[in-house]
C-alpha cells in the first residue's frame, strides 16, 4: 500500500457560495489577517522553501526532501487552469497556487509525490486540488473540484477498485476544510496572536499511492493554534505559532514563523512524516532551468 498522510492545506471546501465554478466556503470564516493580500505576492516571483526530514514507509524511516512553492497566478474562470494571456477582465481570477513536492527512496525505486491547491486570492477559498503519485508500482492521480455544477472527487490509479472513478463529495453540515491546504490557509491565522480553535469537517490528505473511497469522505477535525515558542530548524531560529490538527487518525502538528509571510517551519504527522525548513527564498524559479541552477536552493 502506498500512502502519505500529510496535514497540508487548509481550506474550504464546497458550498453554494457565489463565485467561479462554485467555490469552496471558507472554514471557519475568512482569515483575519491573510498575508497573501500583501504586495509581496505581486513581485513576479514565487516563495520557494526547501525541507528535509523523513517519511515512514514499509516500516522504515526514509530520508525525504520536500519543496513547498507558493505563487500568484491568473486562472481562467471556466476551466480553472492557468491563463496563457495573463489577467483578462471578466475571464480570469487571481489565485494563489500552492505546490507540495516530496521525494524519497524505497530500496530499488523512488517515490515522487506532488499536490497542488489553488486558492482564490481574495479570501483563500479553495478552487480545486490535484495530486499525483509516481513510483515503481505505477501512477495515481486525483482531482477534487467543480464539475457540471457539483464538486467531484476523481481518481485514476493502478489499484483494483480505485481506477477511473468519480465520486460526488458529500459534506455534513458545518465548517469545511481540506487537509492538504493547511500550510497556506493556516498562515492567515498565524499573526492574529490569540489562541484559536476550529471544529470542522476536513477532506483527508490526498498525497498517496492509493485513493480508496474513504479518501472522498470528509472527516471530523479539531484545529487549535497557540504560541509555539522559539523553533530551531536548519534554516535558523524563529518565533513561532503552532497548530495541532486532531482527527480519529491522530494528531498532525505544524509550526509557522510568527513573522510575515509566516513560512511553515516544520511539520510532524500522525502517519510518520517529519519535515524541517532548510531554506526559503523568493525566486522566479521557472527562469532557472540550466544545469547548476539547483545551487540557488542549496
Amino acid at each position: 500500500m502506498c500512502y502519505l498522510k500529510v496535514a497540508l492545506i487548509a481550506a474550504l471546501a464546497l458550498a453554494a457560495a457565489p463565485g467561479p465554478a462554485q467555490r469552496g466556503s471558507a472554514a471557519p470564516g475568512a482569515p483575519p489577517d491573510h498575508p497573501f493580500a500583501q504586495p509581496l505576492w505581486d513581485d513576479g516571483r514565487a516563495e520557494v522553501s526547501v525541507y528535509g526530514g523523513t517519511t515512514l514507509r514499509y516500516g522504515q524511516l526514509r530520508p525525504t526532501t520536500a519543496h513547498l512553492i507558493v505563487v500568484k497566478e491568473d486562472l481562467l474562470r471556466e476551466s480553472l487552469v492557468k491563463s496563457d494571456s495573463g489577467p483578462v477582465p471578466g475571464r480570469t481570477l487571481t489565485a494563489i497556487k500552492y505546490n507540495f513536492i516530496a521525494d524519497f527512496p524505497t530500496g530499488t525505486y523512488t517515490y515522487h509525490q506532488m499536490a497542488t491547491v489553488m486558492f482564490d486570492r481574495r479570501d483563500l477559498t479553495v478552487l480545486k486540488e490535484t495530486m499525483s503519485h509516481t513510483e515503481g508500482c505505477g501512477i495515481t492521480f486525483v482531482r477534487i473540484g467543480p464539475q457540471h455544477g457539483a464538486w467531484m472527487h476523481e481518481a485514476h490509479s493502478y489499484w483494483e477498485g480505485e481506477a477511473d472513478r468519480a465520486v460526488a463529495v458529500e459534506w455534513p453540515e458545518g465548517p469545511r476544510a481540506f487537509a492538504d491546504a493547511l500550510p497556506v490557509w493556516l498562515r492567515g491565522w498565524t499573526r492574529a496572536g490569540a489562541p484559536a480553535e476550529f471544529r470542522l469537517w476536513m477532506m483527508p490528505a490526498q498525497v498517496s499511492g492509493r485513493s480508496p473511497v474513504a479518501a472522498t469522505r470528509p472527516i471530523e477535525a479539531r484545529i487549535t493554534g497557540s504560541d509555539g515558542g522559539t523553533v530551531r530548524v536548519p534554516a535558523g531560529a524563529f518565533p513561532s505559532r503552532v497548530f495541532r490538527v486532531v482527527t480519529a487518525a491522530g494528531t498532525d502538528t505544524l509550526w509557522f514563523d510568527a513573522n510575515a509571510p509566516h513560512v511553515m517551519l516544520k511539520m510532524a504527522t500522525a502517519a510518520g512524516r517529519r519535515l524541517e525548513l532548510r531554506k526559503t527564498r523568493r525566486l522566479d524559479y521557472w527562469k532557472h532551468t540550466q544545469n547548476g541552477d539547483e545551487r540557488l536552493l542549496e
